[in-house]
């Protein structure tokens, strides 16, 4: 019993002095070979962790950029990170130089959800053979093309019809903007379609977006694996996982159901496409990396990054249109003049809605859904803009870096949608314009989450004049934002008025 004390008395103290032992060895192993510049200044156990200790984490990574160069290191645990920030750094890692900078790190909570299975966390050869499948597999369903519009037409109707239920009360349209978006991908995916009151549905729909929010708090564990040792669910590590299971639990019994009813001769949705691909390649007797957990991952990366990145910029588009009321004439002005109203905006009037488009990159440039791309690594050791980065670091690509970035965008802190129209009244696309990140590691579905974006918002404007609440004034910056995995504006309401058209 006493050996037994003497154990739970020390063992936390020799944890933390080999945790700063190893450090101490880190720093002065990788300190001869050149590493970026950065804070000198490390704590035990967290390393520089407290740089970042602020609710919006662009503030001390803007600071850190200004005071050590567009390449810097941080420790975060004992995990060396290489920030990469501005354009020209972006465009050498992962646009020249994607075969080095395109891997992803291994992580402990992204690996207990991922399994280095799906599209969005794996790596290596499986992730380039499956991201080159779905991207073909989806481009034959209509992704980005005309062929889909009628789906997404469906969608924008079904979410007026839900708006006009609202009496122009003031509502919160969180909810019924997440559904409409989730049905798109269902449509992809499996042929699939919600109903807005579906109770199953809506729990999904809710445990998605609170993985969204705790995948903030729950990455810290990523770089502090300790901290899972704690009792209680701190850092909502166990929810996490939780709400994987039970997402992945709905879209397993998807996969049974089409594998009962497959139909090689019916292939109509990316499900299918894959389970005959499996067939193919296990007649073939081939070593394949097609697997039904494979599909399961890869459905729930489309559930995700499909849903939620396309839902908040919507959200996002809502609000500026609500608190900058003459944006919201202009932008209407244009739908009025080049489409009218006996029918829908089509993907065939965006050459004439200059200023919608407009509206909308700047909505994904000064909103900045993912204003942090996901973390990337390197599989070996390389040099990169004179320095050492070592094998497995981890990189942080700084999106927020090349988007406020005053050298290119002038005026970045101002919302101004005609920064990317020229004198000639042409829409413009600057190269630094890169949202959806750039290179090989650039968004799946950026094409449809674009075609989307202008359906929806468009439609939208068309339909109802969007106000705030009787009596009040809303202005952007009182709902900015929630910083999870991304960054969503805090819950607001507003109302819809149904426009006259006579």
């Amino acid at each position: 019993m006493f050996l037994l004390v003497l154990d739970e008395f020390y063992l936390p103290v020799i944890v933390t002095l080999l945790a700063i032992l190893l450090l101490l060895c880190i720093q002065g192993g990788l300190g001869r070979r050149e590493l970026p510049p950065g804070p000198r200044v490390w704590i035990p156990i967290i390393g520089n962790a407290m740089e970042l200790a602020e609710e919006d984490i662009r503030k001390p990574l803007r600071r850190l950029r200004k005071q050590y160069g567009n390449v810097y290191r941080l420790y975060l645990g004992t995990r060396l990170s290489v920030v990469i920030c501005g354009y020209n750094a972006f465009k050498e890692a992962f646009i020249k130089r994607g075969d080095e900078f395109s891997h992803r790190p291994s992580m402990f909570v992204t690996d207990m959800i991922s399994q280095n299975k799906g599209i969005v966390s794996s790596t290596g050869d499986l992730w380039k053979e499956h991201r080159k499948f779905a991207l073909i597999t989806l481009r034959n369903f209509g992704m980005g093309k005309s062929a889909l519009e009628e789906r997404i037409h469906k969608e924008v109707s079904l979410l007026m019809s839900s708006i006009d239920e609202q009496n122009q009360q003031p509502f919160d349209p969180s909810a019924i903007v997440h559904t409409s978006t989730f049905n798109v991908i269902a449509a992809l995916a499996f042929g699939g379609h919600f109903n807005y009151d579906d109770s199953r549905f809506l729990k999904m729909l809710a445990a998605m977006n609170e993985n969204m929010r705790n995948l903030g708090s729950s990455s810290a564990v990523n770089f502090f694996p300790f901290l899972r040792h704690l009792p209680g669910d701190l850092f909502k590590m166990k929810r996490t996982l939780h709400n994987v299971d039970f997402v992945e639990e709905y879209i397993n019994e998807v996969i049974d159901k089409h594998m009962e009813e497959y139909d090689e001769n019916k292939v109509e949705d990316f499900v299918s496409a894959y389970i005959k691909e499996m067939k193919v390649q296990k007649e073939h007797n081939r070593a394949t990396t097609f697997t039904r957990e494979q599909l399961c991952k890869i459905v729930g990366d489309f559930f995700v990054a499909g849903t939620e990145t396309t839902a908040v910029t919507i959200l996002w588009s809502m609000l500026y249109l609500t608190c900058k009321p003459n944006v919201q004439d202009q932008m209407f002005s244009e739908i009025r003049n080049s489409v009218g109203f006996d029918r829908l905006p089509s993907v065939q009037d965006k050459r004439d809605l200059v200023y919608t488009e407009a509206f909308i990159m700047e909505i994904l440039r000064h909103a900045q859904v993912g204003f942090l791309s996901l973390p990337h690594s390197v599989p070996y050791d390389v040099i990169f803009k004179g320095y050492t980065i070592p094998k497995d670091t981890i990189i942080l690509p700084d999106l927020d870096s090349v988007l406020s970035d005053p050298d290119v965008w002038g005026d970045p802190e101002v919302f101004r949608p005609e920064r990317f129209i020229s004198k000639e009244g042409a829409l413009l696309n600057p190269e630094e314009f890169i949202s959806f990140f750039a290179g090989r590691r650039n968004c799946l579905g950026e094409s449809l989450a674009r075609m989307e974006l202008l359906l929806f918002v468009s439609g939208l404007v068309q339909r109802f004049q969007l106000l705030p609440p009787e009596g009040m004034t809303m202005c952007v910056e009182e709902y900015d934002g929630q910083f999870g995995l991304n960054h969503k504006p805090k819950p607001f309401k507003i109302r819809a008025v149904p426009r006259s058209i006579s």
